[in-house]
């Protein structure tokens, strides 16, 4: 059962625009604070790719591909979350994304509007990552990037898009994670005394 509807966004946030509104989607399948997963099982996985079109209907998804899908959403909220902070990836990051990324393939193709641009190379589940990691690389050549990013509220790790004109917002929401998280500072500080 879903909990939260497929789309949803705090208060005050509009989705990411394409081409990170996939990316956006894909990540916030999973909410710690709310214990929500909606590809908690490979059955799951398989339908939230199909209803998207990324894989067709009677694409199925093993354990090990099940294991890889959760470990890129969990690459690309830390890859988020460093857009938050301004810190770039680490060496341990770039190689767990190079070995995530190694079983996709892709390759040029040329859209109605004669733009080049990278498409996956098959059809099956590695097509639907492919087809994830072309939107990064896409947002990434725009300039979008930068503004997807992971709210740093203790188990919430939400992606928003940041539209600010300055790109510098923080939290999903400042109602909610950053209320949170400036009330406990505050009760810190009362608590040491100062």
């Amino acid at each position: 059962m879903k909990v939260v509807p497929p789309g949803f966004q705090p208060a005050g946030r509009a989705p990411a625009p394409p081409p990170l509104d996939l990316v956006q989607d894909f990540v916030n399948t999973e909410i710690a604070v709310w214990a929500v997963d909606d590809i908690a099982t490979p059955e799951l996985l398989a339908e939230w790719l199909q209803e998207r079109g990324l894989v067709a209907s009677d694409v199925t998804v093993d354990a090990s591909t099940f294991v890889r899908a959760r470990a890129l959403r969990d690459v690309l909220r830390e890859l988020a979350k460093r857009n938050t902070r301004g810190v770039q990836p680490d060496d341990e990051l770039r190689a767990e994304f190079t070995s995530l990324a190694h079983e996709t393939s892709l390759r040029f193709g040329l859209d109605e509007r004669g733009e080049v641009r990278l498409e996956p190379a098959d059809d099956g589940v590695n097509g639907a990552f492919a087809q994830i990691l072309s939107r990064v690389f896409e947002a990434q050549a725009s300039g979008a990037w930068k503004r997807l990013k992971s709210c740093p509220g203790p188990h919430c790790g939400w992606l928003f898009y940041d539209a600010s004109r300055n790109a510098s917002s923080t939290w999903c929401s400042m109602s909610i994670c950053g209320n949170r998280t400036k009330t406990a500072a505050y009760r810190e500080r009362k608590k040491a005394g100062r």
